[in-house]
């Protein structure tokens, strides 16, 4: 009920910065790339924001943060290869997790940790970003 299988075509478009996100994606098959333009925390007025730019594959995940926060997208994530991806639905996903005591204390104690963290660092749909850039292009690392 809380996971939901999504198939996409090359260049099709899962997800466009600044939609609201009520889901986690888990790449499963094929291959995705995020692409995302993000002020930097602390940098000086007039600093360039930072480009991050990721290939992802099967077996990672973005977008963790709508399980635990409030999040809206700050990149596009878009299909290069066919490929299967789930969504894990926030709502539904806390449904379950609230149905096992042992569980629920522990991921509320993570996502303590998950959102101070968050709220530390570069602020993207990837659970850590990879590349500041001042050159001002998307740069893969």
């Amino acid at each position: 009920e809380a996971l939901q299988p999504l198939l996409k075509a090359p260049d099709d478009v899962i997800f466009t910065a600044g939609e609201v996100c009520s889901k986690m994606y888990v790449i499963i098959s094929g291959h995705v790339q995020y692409c995302a333009t993000v002020p930097q925390r602390d940098a000086p007025p007039g600093s360039p924001p930072a480009i991050v730019k990721r290939t992802l594959r099967g077996g990672q995940w973005l977008s963790e943060a709508a399980l635990w926060t409030g999040w809206v997208h700050r990149g596009e994530l878009r299909a290069v290869t066919d490929s299967l991806l789930f969504a894990l639905d926030a709502a539904g996903f806390a449904r379950v997790i609230s149905s096992h005591k042992s569980a629920h204390t522990y991921a509320a104690a993570y996502a303590r940790k998950f959102v101070e963290g968050l709220n530390r660092g570069l602020q993207t749909d990837l659970v850590e970003a990879l590349y500041m850039s001042e050159a001002g292009g998307c740069t893969e690392y």
